[in-house]
C-alpha cells in the first residue's frame, strides 16, 4: 500500500485520550516486563504483596495504580518508575501540537495515520491511526516493534492475526506480536479512529 508523509494541521481530539492511554502503556510495559523475567501473575503477586486482581487491571489497562503500588511493582520487576512509561513522564509536561510528528496518507484509500510520540531509543512509539474505510496490510512506514498494543478510540476495527480474528469497539485494546499480524480493517460506515502502541523488549 503507497503513500506519502504530509505535515498535519488538523486537531485529532487524542488529548482528551492521554489519560486512558498512558493506563494502557504502563500495563502493557509492565506485563512485558513480567513475561521476560518468566514470572506467572501469581508469583508476581506473592513477591510484590499487590493483589492478582489488582495486577489483572492494571496490565489490562482498566486502572492507574498508585505510586505505593508501583513503587513494589518497580523493586520486584527491576524496573525504575521512570521507564514504565519512557519519556513520557521524564520529559513531562510535554504538549503535542497538532501540527506535529508526520502525517502519512494513503492515495488508495481513505487512510492516514499520524506519528504523536517516538522515543529515543525507538523503544516505544505511538501512532494514531484513522480509516474512513479499508485495510491496512502493510506497516514498513511504521516504527519498527516487536509488540505492538491496538487501542480502539472511536468506531470498530477488525485486527487480522495469522490464526485468528479480533473485533475491538471503542475503549477496548488487543496486545500481540508485530510478527502475528496480518491486517487491519474498519468494516464499517463509520470512522475508526485508534492508537498503534508499539514497543521493542528491555535489553
Amino acid at each position: 500500500m503507497d503513500g506519502q508523509y504530509q505535515n498535519s494541521s488538523e486537531p485529532t481530539g487524542t488529548d482528551q485520550n492521554v489519560d486512558e492511554v498512558l493506563t494502557v502503556i504502563l500495563g502493557q510495559t509492565l506485563k512485558q516486563r513480567r513475561l521476560e523475567l518468566g514470572l506467572s501473575m501469581e508469583k508476581l503477586s506473592q513477591l510484590s504483596t499487590v493483589s492478582r486482581g489488582m495486577l489483572g487491571l492494571i496490565e489490562s489497562g482498566k486502572t492507574t495504580p498508585s505510586i505505593g503500588i508501583l513503587w513494589k511493582l518497580s523493586k520486584t520487576l527491576r524496573i525504575p518508575i521512570g521507564e514504565m512509561i519512557p519519556d513520557l513522564f521524564s520529559q513531562s509536561p510535554r504538549l503535542i501540537p497538532a501540527n506535529e510528528g508526520k502525517l502519512w496518507i494513503s492515495p488508495k484509500y481513505s487512510i492516514k495515520s499520524r506519528v504523536l510520540f517516538k522515543e529515543d531509543r525507538d523503544r516505544l512509539n505511538l501512532v494514531e491511526w484513522t480509516l474512513e474505510i479499508g485495510k491496512i496490510n502493510q506497516f514498513q512506514h511504521l516504527p519498527q516493534a516487536q509488540d505492538i498494543k491496538i487501542y480502539q478510540i472511536q468506531g470498530s476495527s477488525k485486527i487480522k492475526l495469522k490464526n485468528k480474528s479480533y473485533s475491538l469497539g471503542a475503549g477496548e485494546s488487543l496486545f500481540f506480536p508485530i510478527s502475528e499480524l496480518d491486517s487491519i480493517e474498519n468494516e464499517s460506515n463509520e470512522i475508526s479512529k485508534f492508537l498503534w502502541i508499539s514497543s521493542k523488549k528491555f535489553r
